[in-house]
C-alpha cells in the first residue's frame, strides 16, 4: 500500500521537490512525493459504465467473492490468534491456473469500484495482480503459487493495527507511523508459525516493503538482497493502492499510476520486474477510459501483450459527442489509423 510502503515520501516530503506528474515512461525512483502525488490525485472517479469485460463468467465473480472470503477469514483467525493454514488458499490458486482464469479475475478486480474497501480485498487484488506480472515472467506452475500465496498472506500482520490508524484521514503521528512500520515484522512472526515447511512466507513478508536503492524497511536491504517475489508484490501492493481512493487522498488513474511508477520506480524496482509489469498489465490496462485520435472516447475492454499500446476499446462517444446505438468494439491492433491520444477523467466526460 502506497500509504504503508512509501510513508516517509507520501506524507514528509516538503513542496519544493516537484510539481507536475511525470507523463513518459522512464528511469526515476519512486518517493511519491506529496507535490506530484497530489497532482495525479486530482483525478476524480469515473462513473461506472458497464464494467464486466467481454467473456467475463458467474464463475469468475464467484471465485472472487470466495478469495475474498478467505481473506476476511485469515483476517479473523489473526484477529483471534489461531494458526493459518495455507491449504486452502493454494487450492484457490491452483484451481485459477488450471481453469486459465488470471487475467479476467484481474480484469474483474480492477473493474471493481475504485474506493478503499479493506485489507482483505487488498490482499487479493495484489494476489491477482502478481499472478499477471508472473504471467509477464513467464512463470511456471511453481513459481505462480509461490507468488500467489506470499501475496496473499504477506499483509497479514496489517490486521494488527487499529483500524482508526488505517483509516485516519489526517496526518499521521509519529507513533503511528512507527506502528504501521512494524507490520511487515509482524506478518513475519507470524507466518513462522506455520513451521519450515513455510519458513519462505516470513522472509517474503518480511522483505516486500524493501526497496532495491536501500530506501526499504525494515531492513534497509539492497539489490539480490530481496527476493524477486518480495519486489513483485512491492510493486504490485504500490500501484494497487494508489489506483484506489483512501481517507486521506483521491484515487489515481491507472494509466497514471503505471506511468508514474515506471517513471519513478527503477532504482527500487529491478528491471526485469518492472518490463513484466508492463507486458502483463499494459500501459493502458483494462478499464481505462482514453481519447482516440478520432476524437472518439471509449473504455479499454481487453490488453493485447504483443501490442501493448494498442488494446481493445469499447466506444463510448463518437467523435461528435454521440453514443453508439450498439455495442462497439475497436481493436487498435487491426486498426493502425486509430491510437490513443490520452487517457481521461470524468472532468472529460461532462459536456
Amino acid at each position: 500500500m502506497v500509504r504503508f510502503s512509501d510513508i516517509k515520501e507520501i506524507r514528509d516530503k516538503t513542496a519544493s521537490k516537484g510539481a507536475e506528474p511525470p507523463r513518459e515512461v522512464e528511469a526515476g525512483q519512486v518517493r511519491l512525493s506529496d507535490p506530484a502525488f497530489s497532482e495525479l490525485s486530482k483525478r476524480y472517479d469515473l462513473p461506472r459504465e458497464e464494467t464486466a469485460v467481454e467473456g467475463d463468467s458467474p464463475d469468475v465473480a464467484v471465485l472472487y467473492d470466495k478469495l475474498t472470503q478467505s481473506a476476511k477469514d485469515i483476517r479473523d483467525k489473526v484477529a483471534s490468534d489461531q494458526t493459518l493454514a495455507p491449504g486452502p488458499i493454494l487450492a484457490d490458486l491452483q484451481a485459477i491456473l488450471d481453469r486459465d482464469l488470471i487475467q479476467p479475475l484481474f480484469e474483474h478486480a480492477m473493474s471493481e469500484s475504485g474506493g478503499w474497501r479493506d485489507v482483505p480485498f487488498h490482499s487479493v487484488d495484489v494476489t491477482l495482480g502478481c499472478l499477471m506480472v508472473g504471467k509477464g515472467l513467464g512463470y511456471d506452475k511453481k513459481k505462480f503459487l509461490e507468488v500467489g500465496l506470499a501475496a496473499f498472506l504477506e499483509n497479514v500482520g496489517m490486521y494488527r493495527i487499529p483500524e482508526g490508524i488505517l483509516q485516519k484521514s489526517t496526518k499521521l503521528e509519529s507513533g503511528e507511523i512507527d506502528r504501521i512500520r512494524e507490520h511487515p515484522e509482524t506478518s513475519a512472526t507470524i507466518l513462522s508459525r506455520l513451521g519450515e515447511r513455510y519458513a519462505w512466507l516470513a522472509d517474503i513478508a518480511l522483505q516486500v516493503h524493501e526497496r532495491a536503492d536501500g530506501s526499504g524497511y525494515p531492513r534497509g536491504l539492497k539489490g539480490s538482497e530481496i527476493s524477486e517475489a518480495a519486489s513483485i508484490i512491492g510493486l504490485v501492493d504500490t500501484y494497487v493502492a494508489m489506483i484506489r481512493k483512501r481517507a486521506y487522498r483521491d484515487r489515481i488513474l491507472q494509466a497514471d499510476a503505471i506511468r508514474f511508477i515506471l517513471k519513478e520506480g527503477k532504482v527500487q524496482f529491478p528491471t526485469k520486474i518492472l518490463k513484466g509489469f508492463l507486458n502483463s498489465i499494459s500501459l493502458f490496462p483494462f478499464n481505462t477510459y482514453v481519447k482516440l485520435n478520432n476524437k472518439s472516447i471509449g473504455r479499454v475492454v481487453s490488453t493485447d501483450r504483443n501490442h501493448p499500446l494498442r488494446p481493445a476499446v469499447q466506444v463510448l462517444f463518437d467523435g461528435l459527442g454521440n453514443k453508439p446505438e450498439r455495442k462497439e468494439i475497436v481493436r487498435l491492433s487491426d486498426n493502425p489509423l486509430l491510437y490513443i491520444v490520452e487517457t481521461i477523467d470524468e472532468r472529460d466526460l461532462k459536456t
